[in-house]
Order: C-alpha cells, then structure tokens, then sequence
C-alpha cells in the first residue's frame, strides 16, 4: 500500500511538473512568438514578393523602393518577344527632345500597400497566428504590380519589331478594262490575310509586365477570312459594267436643311476614276454595289478645301483687367461624309438596274457647323477674376522645340473651357502634324531614330499642370516623365516632381473645371527669357489652390554607360546622351474652401536613372543625324535591348 502511494505521489508530482514545463514552454513560446510578430509591426509578412521581388520583412518605403529599381529594368530593357521561333526586343519608352513618355504605367505604390496588407487583421493575437503560418508552412505569396498599358503604341512597337509579318486579307473584287465597246468588268479571288492576335498577346503581356517576369511573351498570328466569295461578285459584273456605263455621275451640292435648288454642279466622277473605287458592298448578307471608302474619302478631301468652312470659336483675352475679344466667332460648314457616300452608293446600285434618269445629280450634302462660343457671350462668360498662374521655363532648348512650344501656345490662347467640361490637353493640341503647325523633332524607339511632330509640348503640360494646381481645380489625369529634366525644375525650388508629360494617345493631362462658370486659357511665351506664364481666368467661389515645393525623397545614381549598336546611323557614328541620376519626389497639392475645408492630394513621382548612352552607327542612316548629342535638354532614349 505504501508502494502504491509512492508511486502515486510521485507520478502525481512528474505529471505537474511536465505540465508546469509544458506550460513555462508554451508562455515562452507564446511570447517569442508574439515579440517576433512584433517585430514585423509595419513591415510586410515573411515569404511575400511583388512580382518577382522578394519583400519579406521589408517596410513599405523599403518594397517600394526594391520594386521601382526591378520597374526601371524592366523599362530599360523592354519585352522579349518570341513569335514561332522568331525573337524581338519591343521598347516601351520613348524619348523627343527630352521629352519623354512610357507605353506601361506600373503602380508600384499600390503593390506594396497589397503587400503590407497580407497576413494582416484587425486582432493583434490573429496576426501572430497568420504571421506564424506564412513563415512555417506557407508557400511564396506573390502580389502582382498593377500596370496599364497603352495598348496602341504597344501594337505600333510590335509592328514594328516584324514589319514584313502582317499580311492584309484581299476581299473577292472587281477587276475592270477598258474595251472599244465599253467597260469589262472581271472577277478578282479573295485571299486570306493574317495579322497579330493582340487580343491574346495584350493579356499574357500585361502578366508577364505585372509579375516582372523576364521571360520571353509568346506572339501568335491569326488568320483574316475574307467576308465576300467569288461566286457573290461574280453575280454583280454586268451592275458593276452598267454603273461605268452611266458615267460621269454630276455632283451638285446640298444643304441638309435647304435642300439642291441654289447650288450647281461643281465635280463629277467619270467612269475612269470610278472604276478605280467600285467594289461590292456586303450588307445584311446581300452584295451590292460600293466605293472604296479611303479612295472616295480622299476625293472628299479635294472637294472640302473648296466647300468646307471650318467653324471658329470667338476667342478672348483679358485687357485692363476687362475681357477682350481678339478673334471673332465664325460659322461653319462641312461634308456629310457618311450621308455623301451612301447617297452615292444608292445612285450607283440605280444606274447599275437602270432607273438613273438623265439629268439627275448626285449630292454632296453639307451640314451646318456652328462655334460653341459666340461673339456675343463676351459679356456673359462670367470672367471677372484670375483664378491662378503657372509658369516654366524652357531655356537652352534646341529651335524646332521652341517653335513647336510657340505652336501650342498659340493654340491654347484664349481658348475657353465651360461648366462642367474635362478639358484634354492632347485634344485641345492635336492634330500633332505639319499643317496645324508642329514641326519634326528626332525620336528615338528601342534603337531606331525616326522623325516624329510635336517634340517640346510637354513643356505646354508642365506650365498648365502648375496653372491647374495654383487655380484649385481638380485633377482627373496626370503623369509625370520619366527622368529628370532641367527643363522641368519648379521654380520654386529647382527640383523635380510637378512637371506633366503628354504624348498622344496618353498619357493625357485633364483636370475639370467644377467652378460653375467659363475658364478662359491665356497663355504667353517670352521668347527673351526663354519663359511660359499661363492664366487660368473666370469667377471665384473664394477656393485658393496651392502646393509646396516638391521634396526630394532621395537621389538615386546612373550605371555605367552603355554602347548599342543602330542602323540608324552610318557605320562609326555616334549618337550620345548624357547621363541622369534618377529620383522619387514628393508633394500636397491643397484646395482651400471658403468654408474652411481643405482637399488635400500627394503627388509621388519616380524618376529613373539613366547611365550615358551611346548609339554607334552599324549602317547607312535612312535620317539626317545631327550634330553633337541628340537632345540639348535630357536624355534622348534609353535602348530597350539595355539595362543601366
């Protein structure tokens, strides 16, 4: 009995004291686990990358800053595309007379709050829980960077890279000569084209860009079917004979509204020139006769510059603190291209069956065009106060940049933005060609070096974005450029982080104007101080905009330089540009309501660094290079096959 209390007592006293250890084991574990858990307050959990970055354990300046460097290689570099075997860099940046632009936005920013957010709840001994169990049995959680992309320059970039790939689907068509006893009409065989399948490419690119793989994106080619068979055209051959019989078809202009009775004749389309443009029409599953409509269109074009009367906007400007009218408003007309051409068709598909009658006319129907500002609104425009400026400078820039900043001056002056409107930079400046004036300046994509019109608007951006911010009007669409350029200091300070790039179609820049009332644009150039001062006029509602001084977060330094070969230029010759120390950039923008409220936005910039890059001449050059380095203001391009 005695033994059995021995024994009793003493697995009694081992079974507390293991419980005791397991106990003091478990509070230690408890709290080492919760000290360690501690130590990732404010950082990201353990075994989580963006994109293909690890950033475990690292704070959200520190991901951030880890990302941006593996964004800038992924820029610098470009994107490897593999097309059955064959193989191609596509650039995603392009760089105007320091003017500069990316087809791929990456928001890095908002990969890294995803990331700290991860393993993350409202329950500090829950976090401890999903910390421990991302460490220990976990897999890599990988949050991916969202991107967008401007699909159309992609496109132009992948065209370019194979330009001899895509070819054009033929529809089935006519073919027509000229016999003594009138016109023979032929049937020519359709053909299958075949074209890129970006509608597959753009998604798998877009994943390759948002988990920065290095990888090769696979392109593929889609066949192009022809709509119209052979035997649909041949049906219509004697109707396609019959049409150039009838020819030359009178064109006598009509008023939508007033109808043919004042107009006379003034072109007609003979029978040559419309055998050059007739081709069967499908429609609802019937083939009926057609024009080519670029052909048709370009006949239009020499038709308008007689015709059209383009409407002109009354333009102001302020004089004595009073509002000024420079240029008056002007009615317009224009071509009904669309109502033209099927007018045409119709009397085409008539004549073909033989119900034109003799002397009947065909119509160029015009449409009344009338300006959005008149004249006479000058005094009810509601502009009484300047709402804010903006200024800039662009000295040491080269002369076709100049002009083309001249250019866009001009065409903002005096513009007038209404109640309510977005108002689109890119859409108040284009068309960027030669007859709206804009000059070419040198371009450089990957490692090509072609002409392109409108360098230096970005300087245009830079000055309005300054202007939208001082004049408290709201932000819709900004981005700033890609590196740092001299041009683009604030005054404030010098540093970089409130200038605007433009580049059609984006990025754009686009604010509202949420006053009530008419924003009148004045813009001037000083071409002695090498300046720009904008104007925003219109009604105060007392909000005050402002913003301060950009701050540079940090400076980050170039790489070494970098020599790529080019067959843009002749064998041996070089193009360079200098080096730039990249930078991340801060500032609040503020409005101030009468009210007392404030609405405050951080603008955060990254600029990447760019080392020297040379382009060294392989071949014959298809552009006149100039002398000295490319760009007198900035980096001129970063070639795609290249990391810095």
């Amino acid at each position: 009995m005695k033994d059995a209390l021995k024994k009793l007592f003493f697995w009694r006293t081992t079974t507390a004291a293991a419980v005791v250890s397991f106990l003091l084991a478990l509070g230690a574990a408890v709290v080492t686990s919760a000290v360690w858990a501690q130590s990732y307050d404010g950082r990201i959990a353990p075994r989580v990358s963006i994109g293909s970055v690890p950033v475990g354990g690292l704070t959200r300046e520190e991901a951030v800053e880890a990302v941006q460097r593996a964004v800038d290689r992924r820029l610098a570099e470009g994107v490897p595309i593999d097309l059955d075997g064959r193989h191609a860099v596509i650039p995603l940046i392009t760089f105007m007379s320091g003017d500069t632009t990316e087809d791929v936005t990456f928001d890095v920013s908002a990969g890294a709050e995803a990331a700290l957010a991860y393993g993350r709840s409202e329950s500090p001994a829950l976090d401890v829980l999903l910390l421990m169990r991302a460490r220990l049995f976990g897999p890599m959680r990988r949050i991916d960077v969202p991107v967008a992309l401007t699909r159309e320059n992609v496109e132009t970039n992948v065209r370019a890279a194979f330009p001899d790939l895509e070819i054009p689907f033929k529809e089935a068509s006519f073919s027509f000569t000229e016999e003594r006893d009138g016109w023979q009409a032929d049937v020519v065989e359709g053909a299958v084209g075949r074209t890129f399948d970006f509608d597959t490419f753009v998604p798998r690119l877009t994943e390759a860009l948002r988990s920065l793989s290095p990888a090769p994106v696979r392109l593929s080619m889609t066949a192009m079917r022809p709509t119209i068979e052979a035997e649909a055209v041949r049906m219509r051959l004697e109707q396609a004979e019959n049409a150039l019989a009838r020819a030359p078809f009178p064109f006598k202009l009509e008023d939508a509204e007033q109808g043919t009775e004042e107009h006379p004749v003034i072109w007609s389309m003979n029978a040559a020139k419309l055998s050059r443009m007739l081709v069967p029409r499908l429609q609802d599953g019937y083939v009926f006769l057609g024009v080519d409509e670029e052909a048709f269109g370009k006949e239009l074009d020499e038709l308008a510059k007689v015709v059209e009367i383009p409407a002109r906007n009354a333009r102001f400007q302020i004089v004595d603190g009073k509002v000024s009218e420079f240029a008056t408003s002007q009615a317009g007309r224009a071509i009904d291209r669309r109502l033209t051409q099927e007018r045409f068709e119709s009397d085409l598909n008539d004549a073909s069956v033989g119900v034109f009658e003799e002397g009947r006319e065909t119509s160029i129907v015009l449409i009344d065009t009338e300006p959005s500002v008149q004249t006479s609104q000058g005094d009810d425009l509601g502009i009484v106060a300047e709402l804010g400026t903006g200024t800039s400078s662009f000295k040491g820039s080269p002369k076709n940049r100049i002009k083309n900043i001249k250019n866009g001056v001009k065409l903002l002056n005096g513009l007038l933005i209404a109640p309510d409107e977005t108002f689109s930079l890119i859409n108040a400046l284009k068309p960027f060609d030669a007859a709206n004036g804009y000059l070419a300046e040198l371009v450089i994509k990957g490692d090509k070096i072609t002409p392109e019109l409108g360098g230096g608007l970005c300087q245009i951006g830079t000055t309005t974005f300054r202007t939208i911010m001082n004049s408290g009007l709201p932000v819709v669409e900004r981005r700033n450029h890609s590196l740092v350029i001299s041009y683009y200091g604030d005054p404030s300070n010098g540093n970089p982080g409130t200038d605007a790039t433009i580049y059609e179609p984006a990025p754009d820049l686009k604010f509202t104007n949420d006053t009530g009332h008419y924003v009148l644009f004045q813009a001037f150039m000083d071409e002695t101080k090498q300046t720009l001062d904008f104007h925003f006029w219109g009604t105060s509602d007392g909000r005050k905009g402002s913003y301060t001084p950009p701050k540079v977060i940090r400076w980050i330094p170039f790489g070494d330089q970098v020599d790529t070969p080019t067959e843009s230029l002749p064998a041996g010759e070089q193009q360079c540009q200098s080096p730039h120390n990249g930078a991340d950039t801060t500032f609040l923008y503020t409005i101030a309501r009468p009210d007392g409220t404030e609405e405050q936005t951080e603008f955060a910039s990254h600029y990447r660094p760019l080392p020297k890059i040379c382009l060294v001449g392989t071949g014959a050059s298809s552009v006149e290079a100039p002398t000295g380095a490319i760009d007198a203001g900035g980096a001129v391009t970063a070639p795609p096959t290249v990391t810095p």
